[in-house]
């Protein structure tokens, strides 16, 4: 039904699945119940929207590992960027979109297909036999790596993600105030509550405190420096909190 890992392959990078409705989460506590597990993952990802189904299963082979279906791939994105790597029930999650179309998706836009169809149609396909492929004889400039036909080709340059504190580096004299250890947080909705913003703000290093001042829906993030301060401002500046909210996030005046 679901994915994280392809069966005697390597393990499926976060870039090559597309974003969709459905989380794979692994290195959950084994030693918890699945009733009890399913419960505080409804109460941990409800926040980010709602959640259809979850999955969890007992056996071996499933477990300390769950699957979050949420109704919209928005919520599902919020909840990944906000909860990857969060400690939950003493263990780091780790959390990618899942490889396949959850039952409960497809049964609603209409493309469930039942389990032993998918089988058979796959065993059909295995049958047919590949196209024949002509090879080159050795020795042929067309059996010779590109680089040594003609003289050498530049290898390409391998591509690396930004780190976010770059980004932070760079917003630090954009004219959004001077930096500091602590950032004020703009619209935020009615229903966030204090356990809520700690658990958005303390995926990032350095964070020591999360102070809400009711009734103004703004609110306080405490971090070590300066420098860990701006990182988490990069990391989450225009958050989703809501399908019509995001966060407004600069550093606290001095």
């Amino acid at each position: 039904m679901y994915g994280g890992t392809p069966r005697g392959g390597a393990p499926v990078r976060y870039g090559d699945i597309p974003p969709n409705q459905t989380l794979y989460v692994n290195n959950l506590n084994e030693k918890i119940k699945i009733p009890d597990l399913k419960c505080t993952l409804l109460e941990l990802f409800s926040a980010y929207g709602e959640v259809v189904d979850i999955v969890a299963a007992a056996s071996l082979k499933k477990k300390a590992q769950a699957f979050i279906i949420f109704r919209d791939i928005s919520c599902a994105t919020n909840a990944l960027r906000a909860l990857q790597g969060f400690v939950f029930l003493d263990k780091p999650m780790r959390i990618a979109y899942a490889r396949t179309k959850s039952d409960v998706v497809a049964l609603e836009d209409g493309t469930f297909k039942p389990r032993a169809a998918a089988e058979a149609k796959k065993e059909e396909v295995k049958k047919v036999p590949p196209p024949q492929v002509m090879r080159p004889k050795l020795g042929t400039p067309a059996s010779l790596p590109p680089q040594n036909r003609g003289g050498s080709a530049p290898a390409a340059a391998p591509k690396f993600m930004p780190h976010p504190a770059a980004g932070a580096a760079s917003t630090q004299g954009s004219g959004e105030g001077q930096p500091s250890n602590v950032l004020f947080v703009e619209n935020l909705p009615q229903e966030v509550n204090q356990m809520m913003l700690t658990m958005l703000f303390r995926q990032y290093p350095g964070f020591q405190e999360a102070r809400l001042i009711k009734g103004r829906n703004v609110a306080f993030i405490e971090y070590a420096d300066e420098l860990q301060a701006g990182i988490a401002k990069h990391g989450l500046q225009g958050f989703m909190v809501t399908p019509d909210m995001a966060l407004k996030i600069q550093f606290a005046k001095q």
